[in-house]
């Protein structure tokens, strides 16, 4: 009779247990507009074992504020621009966030130390900052429970992503905060076919108007408008103004075709 009674009361117990871990610390999507991700929580890296799941967005795709509570802005040289939000029984960090050493490329416009969030609020941007800036550009999302870091996989699963809201403008942060590059070097072709056209050239030198750390050089290849192109030639040295887009993982590489030519000058 006492051992049923003690195995039923560890059973209840054990159902205690699993109903409050079941209970979902939060229930929205950390990316505005969703984000590719994997299971990697526990996953080897550099530095040990990864502690969080990887969301893949474009840089400067908003980060919203999964529960209400508190924040604190950080830098570290692996975090790189980091959000700590401290809920009710849970804590979370925002990894990675930004894409230059300028802060106002990661947090939310006004957001301080300490600030109050709510559910839902912007309060970051995705990036790829710290040890991570030769990475896709993505959010490294952490859940914790007091000291214990857990995988936020499931939870992130069940989770309501919210779209972007065009009547809120920390919203649309990824549409606004569009980069140019402009571009100093020589043209080793242009060609034109139809109603497109590419451009070649030997860059010397790239500047991203956010100042993004841009370390291609070399030859390039850019999108163009045929009309543009008529008056290009190889051979010319020319500085070359891309169109503003938002700053992607691919478009900081400079990878071919992901910019697009907007004025080009002759270079003395």
């Amino acid at each position: 009779m006492r051992i049923a009674l003690l195995i039923s009361v560890g059973l209840l117990v054990a159902m205690s247990g699993t109903a409050a871990a079941a209970t979902p610390p939060f229930d929205l999507f950390p990316v505005v507009g969703g984000a590719r991700y994997t299971d990697d929580f526990g996953d080897p890296r550099g530095g040990g074992n990864h502690q969080g799941n990887d969301l893949m967005a474009p840089c400067g795709t908003p980060a919203v504020a999964v529960v209400a509570g508190t924040v604190r802005l950080d830098y570290g040289d692996r975090s790189g621009w980091m959000v700590t939000l401290t809920g009710k029984n849970s804590w979370y960090r925002y990894i990675h966030m930004g894409v230059s050493g300028d802060a106002s490329s990661a947090f939310a416009k006004g957001l301080k130390n300490g600030s109050t969030v709510k559910a839902g609020q912007v309060i970051s941007y995705v990036g790829r900052t710290g040890d991570a800036a030769s990475a896709p550009c993505h959010l490294h999302f952490e859940l914790r429970f007091g000291d214990r870091v857990v995988t936020p996989y499931s939870w992130l699963q069940a989770a309501t992503i919210l779209q972007p809201d065009p009547s809120d403008p920390a919203m649309m942060s990824a549409s606004n905060s569009a980069v140019s590059l402009t571009i100093k070097g020589t043209v080793v072709w242009a060609v034109s076919t139809g109603t497109t056209g590419r451009l070649l050239v030997r860059a010397r030198s790239i500047k991203a108007s956010d100042g993004s750390a841009i370390s291609r050089t070399g030859i390039i290849v850019l999108s163009a408008d045929p009309t543009t192109l008529a008056k290009i030639s190889a051979g010319q040295t020319m500085t070359l103004v891309t169109a503003a887009m938002p700053m992607t993982s691919e478009r900081l590489d400079v990878k071919p075709l992901t910019w697009t030519l907007a004025t080009a000058t002759r270079s003395r």
